[in-house]
């Protein structure tokens, strides 16, 4: 027996590399490696995902929590696994909410912004009404989604009846960005735009809502965005000056969103 253990040995491992293939759970592995065996739903969900836990599975020590602890939330959170070109694995953290997230319904804006705007064709500026600093630590898609209230009215915070054009902007633009980005920085980036007009002195009064969103594919570092509010009128002043009043509503925010790829 003990004579012929080697030669018994000897032929395990020549099956193995002749096979090429390894199985756990298998005797005829079909890839490099197949984990087989009966799927079964477990009476439990796979983080906090409200997705039921189904078995086999795979672990990976390399990709838990203590050896990734900026990818996990907690010990109930799940995170996404990436493969790069070289087919080498790892975790990232997944969507990840810049700044001061606001929910819906919630308000950024506690104090509002009033923008004398004189009439000479020229688009008149606030300054930051919102503003987010965020760090991508790898190459991501970016989404970023604003709100901002507004009122129009005359020099005299009245109701305008001149029936004149009025066009009311919130901008979004890029305050600092890495330069291997190719973002122009100090720029409008994107916008959303009204023009607005009245005659009667009971027209509806109230707010508008402004929301310009953009999605962009960033490389990674370190970027700043900001909501900001313009409006411009025809070349009567002072009869068709205006005033605009950011923020005074509710709902304003500036949020963003990024997922790695």
């Amino acid at each position: 027996m003990t004579k012929s253990a080697p030669l018994i040995t000897s032929l395990i491992f020549q099956s193995i590399f002749s096979q090429q293939n390894v199985g756990i759970m298998t005797q005829n592995p079909e890839e490099k490696l197949h984990i087989s065996g009966v799927s079964n739903i477990i009476n439990s969900n796979l983080g906090n995902t409200g997705l039921a836990l189904i078995t086999p599975t795979i672990r990976v020590d390399g990709l838990n929590i203590n050896n990734n602890p900026t990818a996990f939330e907690g010990a109930n959170t799940v995170a996404p696994l990436y493969a790069d070109s070289n087919g080498d694995l790892s975790v990232k953290k997944g969507i990840e909410a810049f700044g001061n997230y606001i929910l819906p319904g919630q308000d950024a804006l506690v104090n509002s912004t009033i923008l004398n705007v004189v009439a000479n064709y020229n688009y008149h500026l606030t300054g930051n009404l919102l503003s987010t600093t965020f760090n991508l630590k790898q190459r991501s898609v970016v989404y970023i989604s604003s709100n901002i209230s507004i009122e129009i009215q005359n020099t005299a915070g009245g109701t305008i009846t001149d029936g004149k054009p009025r066009a009311i902007s919130a901008l979004l633009l890029f305050t600092s960005a890495p330069a291997s980005s190719g973002i122009p920085v100090n720029i409008t980036y994107t916008s959303e735009s009204i023009v607005y007009s009245n005659r009667t002195p009971s027209s509806i009064n109230g707010y508008f809502k402004l929301a310009p969103t953009s999605e962009i594919v960033l490389p990674a570092g370190t970027y700043t965005v900001a909501l900001r509010g313009a409006g411009a009128a025809g070349n009567n002043s002072p009869a068709e000056d205006f005033r605009v009043i950011w923020g005074g509503g509710t709902g304003d925010k500036l949020n963003v969103l990024a997922k790695p790829l």
